[in-house]
């Protein structure tokens, strides 16, 4: 014969098994829990969470107030369950904080390299091209000796050289012909133009313009 169990002893051992196959279950009040998400959640706030990581700090406050309520209400795993889960978002809280942190100094410490290195000096623009459409009566001597183009005749070879292709021979130039000024020429140029000039005189040759443009690669 089976021995009589009440019904109320039978209830109460099955609930009893249910909780402790069921996670977050406690018999007891989660005392340690609940000491480990306040001491996660002040060093969170140490660290400056409450201005780099708000998000996760508010989660990690109002789960822990959410386990207090459960306590008090005497529902153990709840509040075991709410205090763990408040520990955690803490945790992650001090991650945020302590990441966006370490970005923010290096962004800062960008900043100030930037503004202790000396300033680049500003590109020198390129001369605009000069053009000079030849006139009647005009000589490469009379184009340069303009204060527009050279201000000084014994640089007509200069204009010889920029213009090689189109000027066959220097004392031959077409009205309406195009020429290219350079304004800019380099101290060397001028040299070797004005020793030149003096060489050829008046004289009236190719050959000496060929030697002249040879220098340049250009006959």
């Amino acid at each position: 014969m089976k021995p009589y169990i009440p019904n109320r002893v039978f209830k109460y051992g099955i609930n009893i098994i249910s909780c402790s196959l069921i996670i977050g279950c406690a018999t007891a009040p989660p005392t340690q829990e609940m000491s480990d998400a306040r001491q996660s959640i002040e060093a969170a706030e140490s660290v400056g969470a409450e201005t780099h990581a708000p998000v996760a700090l508010d989660s990690a406050q109002h789960l822990l107030s959410k386990a207090q309520n459960d306590l008090e209400a005497g529902d153990f795993g709840k509040a075991q369950e709410d205090a763990i889960a408040a520990r955690k978002a803490a945790k992650q809280a001090v991650i945020v904080s302590q990441a966006r942190q370490i970005k923010q100094s290096h962004e800062t410490e960008q900043i100030k390299q930037k503004k202790t290195e000396p300033a680049k000096p500003e590109p020198t623009p390129a001369p605009e091209p000069i053009i000079y459409v030849v006139n009647k009566n005009d000589s490469l001597w009379k184009i340069a000796a303009k204060n527009a183009v050279y201000g000084d005749p014994w640089l007509w070879p200069l204009i010889l050289k920029n213009n090689s292709k189109q000027i066959k021979t220097a004392d031959v130039i077409t009205p309406g012909l195009v020429l290219n000024i350079d304004k800019t020429p380099s101290i060397s140029d001028v040299n070797t133009a004005i020793q030149f000039a003096k060489q050829r005189g008046d004289s009236s040759t190719r050959q000496l313009d060929s030697s002249y443009l040879n220098q340049y690669g250009l006959r």
